[in-house]
């Protein structure tokens, strides 16, 4: 078992003072009749205070992105499923659920989307069975992802890259075109090392839902919606230590 290293950090956000609520329109047009796809995030970041979105969805569709407490903020996609938001940043790390809506019916992301306050803080996808998808900066590895019977391992390289994994035995996968791979190892190995750098992953379940310091970076505890536990620990691209 892993020592757990600093304070949790609860999820939660105040409601903002002010913030674009989703206006009454509804999609028209194609997205009425053909098949709808739930928003995919493809980059992430926090700047100046605020969170900049950007992904895919139906087109003509309205993405919706909550909060825990409800403030909710919404944009259009184009006519060819793009989007583009940006929305107050979170003054603590929260956990935010992504919708796209077509009349009355709303077609949910498959996975909540973590963002932290801090410098250095992780920002990802998250999704229960899936690999973990790190927008912020990271070392060799973006994520280790845990529900206590297997892991998945993500990171980033150069589209068709080969990176050696290192996790009770060796492999080479290779990243895809987008420059993302990832690799289930059997078992669950103590220690990782992907092209020769070695991590120790924080993946104890133990306590309440959040984020907190562990391990040389951030761990992750939340609760799927079919109640499930994961955990996702996030190595820092420089070392954290506890305060």
């Amino acid at each position: 078992m892993k020592r757990r290293i600093g304070a949790v950090v609860a999820f939660g956000l105040a409601a903002a003072a002010c913030g674009e609520r989703p206006s009454s329109q509804q999609a028209e047009g194609a997205i009425e009749t053909a098949w709808v796809t739930p928003p995919v995030i493809q980059t992430a970041s926090v700047a100046a205070g605020s969170l900049t979105l950007a992904g895919a969805a139906s087109p003509g569709g309205r993405v919706v992105v909550s909060d825990p407490n409800g403030q909710q903020f919404a944009v259009a996609a184009d006519d060819r499923g793009g989007f583009r938001l940006v929305m107050p940043g979170p003054d603590r790390p929260t956990l935010y659920q992504l919708e796209v809506q077509s009349g009355q019916a709303r077609y949910l992301a498959p996975g909540r989307l973590l963002v932290t306050s801090s410098s250095g803080g992780p920002i990802a996808f998250v999704s229960a069975g899936a690999a973990t998808q790190r927008f912020d900066p990271a070392p060799s590895l973006d994520a280790v992802d845990a529900d206590g019977r297997a892991l998945i391992l993500s990171g980033r390289a150069e589209a068709g890259a080969s990176v050696r994994i290192e996790a009770g035995v060796a492999r080479d996968v290779t990243a895809d075109r987008s420059g993302r791979w990832s690799a289930a190892p059997a078992g669950l190995p103590g220690s990782i090392r992907v092209n020769g750098q070695g991590f120790d992953p924080a993946l104890s379940a133990e306590g309440p839902d959040g984020l907190s310091v562990a391990s040389g970076g951030w761990r992750l505890i939340w609760t799927a919606p079919d109640g499930a536990r994961q955990v996702t620990w996030f190595p820092a691209a420089v070392p954290e230590t506890s305060g």
